[in-house]
């Protein structure tokens, strides 16, 4: 489980900080005044840009696919609490867009998915174990972000 934790973990801040530059949702929380900002309200928080974005995120999708659906930002307790752990724990490196493709890039492994815009089912919150679902959500998002439109992976 703490690969997956892990794949999970990179694939939200590439796909939070590619969202925010591609305008899928309004905010600003990978900007240098932004960072700043959280820096000097949360001096003890690791991570709040993630942390922020994360929640914000959440919403979005949920308004789009439904709350009581599993999605890329909102997974079953456990998952949670180690991604939350995890954030808070150690500092996050900064990655520049190339960076960010390359994470989705090396998750997807190549996996070519049709190119559907809005909520897409990708299967069930039990198939998270199996990398394959993993692989999947993130080459959902790829050809989103390569292909310029949005889609939102979501999980029974």
């Amino acid at each position: 489980m703490d690969h997956i934790t892990e794949q999970i973990l990179q694939l939200r801040i590439a796909v939070a900080q590619l969202g925010e530059a591609n305008n899928w949702w309004k905010s600003s929380f990978f900007t240098e005044s932004s960072s700043t900002f959280l820096d000097y309200i949360f001096p003890k928080l690791n991570n709040s840009q993630v942390i922020g974005a994360s929640d914000l995120i959440r919403q979005v999708i949920d308004h789009k696919v439904g709350a009581h659906y599993h999605h890329l930002f909102r997974l079953g307790i456990n998952y949670e609490e180690q991604i939350h752990r995890k954030l808070l724990s150690s500092a996050l490196k900064s990655y520049t867009k190339e960076d960010l493709l390359n994470i989705l890039e090396e998750i997807a492994q190549g996996l070519i998915v049709g190119k559907s815009e809005g909520p897409k089912n990708v299967g069930a919150i039990q198939d998270l174990e199996n990398e394959g679902t993993i692989q999947v959500i993130a080459a959902e998002y790829l050809s989103a972000f390569k292909n310029n439109y949005q889609v939102y992976p979501y999980l029974n």
